[in-house]
């Protein structure tokens, strides 16, 4: 363990905060390419690569924990296979006079690659309209020093002394994208195709009408299961602990998909008592998200210099439950399903919105 610096003591147990003694620089690299090609009718289409490569990062391990023996050293248990961290009961601190140490070192890395598409109708005969769609994949080590930050995950890595067992999907990580955003005035009225001639009231009522739109279509974001508790018996406060797989389970067909359980939690077994579970980091995705938001306007001209406008908008039009992260703990200390694993409790936008406005501009 590299040498840390104390911040303050404000852990419960004796616990404390810290940052690496020789914190190293973190560094970027960004690669961007793309091309752009202008298409008949007003069009321009990009097709282009984004990718990143980040280390020295800064992330959250506890460094405080036990001392772990290497199997088959004793005192471990027969059956663990040769190789194996076990952590023997009580738990020894490296230090025995503090709890856990919550030390921030600048060790994580981060990866992205990402494809990306774009078309865009500029605004012309009242009509623009702009779509995307992104393919891409981040990967690290850490994606948050506290749970707050990334709701999948935990904020502290699972094992100090091998960070880079951690590596996996990016708690932000959103492999599929779309968006799509669009402007239409209405034909009708002075100045357009259709009814161009009236006058007067006539044409305050059938003029300035406007039709917006905007759709966004993504994946869900990753989450990692826990335990809970700390059946490693390492002594981390933070419980980082993930289960193993079930005999014969994987990641494959282990998805409900129901707010009262996203995921089977009968494929995840209890490690050995004194050793890590062998599930990675943010395994599983959480649901996806569709939100459709559309307004219309009406502009209304009352002046040379003024305009009163009429505003009816809608967020998410189709009243799409828009389900957030399930719970993360999969299992009571006895190895049972814990009853609330995978349980949804939270939504990630609101049930249908609308709202009217006038709006008077001079």
């Amino acid at each position: 363990m590299p040498g840390v610096t104390s911040l303050a003591s404000a852990t419960p147990g004796g616990g404390r905060l810290g940052i690496q003694q020789d914190p190293y620089t973190p560094t970027v690299f960004n690669f961007h390419f793309e091309i752009e090609q202008a298409l008949p009718g007003n069009i321009s289409l990009r097709v282009g690569y984004i990718g990143s490569h980040e280390y020295h990062e800064v992330l959250r391990a506890d460094a405080n924990t036990a001392f772990p023996t290497i199997c088959p050293a004793s005192p471990c248990p027969a059956g663990l296979p040769d190789g194996t961290k076990y952590f023997s009961s009580p738990v020894v601190r490296r230090n025995p006079q503090l709890g856990s140490a919550g030390i921030f070192f600048t060790s994580a890395v981060n990866s992205y690659n990402g494809i990306f598409v774009d078309v865009n109708r500029r605004f012309r005969n009242g009509f623009a309209l702009r779509t995307n769609y992104t393919y891409g994949q981040s990967l690290d080590n850490s994606s948050a020093i506290t749970g707050t930050q990334a709701g999948g995950q935990v904020g502290v890595v699972m094992d100090p002394e091998d960070r880079m067992r951690d590596y996996g999907l990016s708690a932000f990580d959103v492999r599929n994208r779309f968006s799509l955003s669009g402007v239409y005035e209405l034909p009708i009225g002075t100045g357009k195709p259709f009814l161009s001639g009236v006058k007067g009231v006539a044409d305050k009522l059938v003029s300035g009408w406007q039709l917006n739109a905007i759709v966004n279509v993504q994946s869900g974001f990753p989450f990692t299961p826990i335990l809970g508790f700390n059946q490693s018996r390492n002594g981390d406060t933070g419980l980082p602990d993930r289960p193993n797989w079930a005999p014969g389970r994987t990641s494959d067909g282990i998805y409900l998909r129901t707010p009262e359980h996203w995921v089977d939690a009968t494929a995840f077994a209890l490690p050995a008592a004194g050793t890590y579970g062998n599930v990675g980091r943010n395994v599983l995705t959480g649901p996806g998200l569709t939100d459709v938001d559309m307004s219309m306007f009406k502009t209304t001209r009352l002046t040379e210099r003024s305009s009163l406008q009429f505003r009816a908008e809608a967020f998410n039009l189709l009243n799409r439950s828009n389900f957030g992260l399930p719970n993360l703990v999969m299992l009571t200390p006895s190895g049972a399903p814990a009853s609330s694993a995978g349980a949804i409790t939270t939504t990630a936008t609101t049930s249908r919105q609308i709202q009217l406005g006038l709006k008077v501009s001079w």
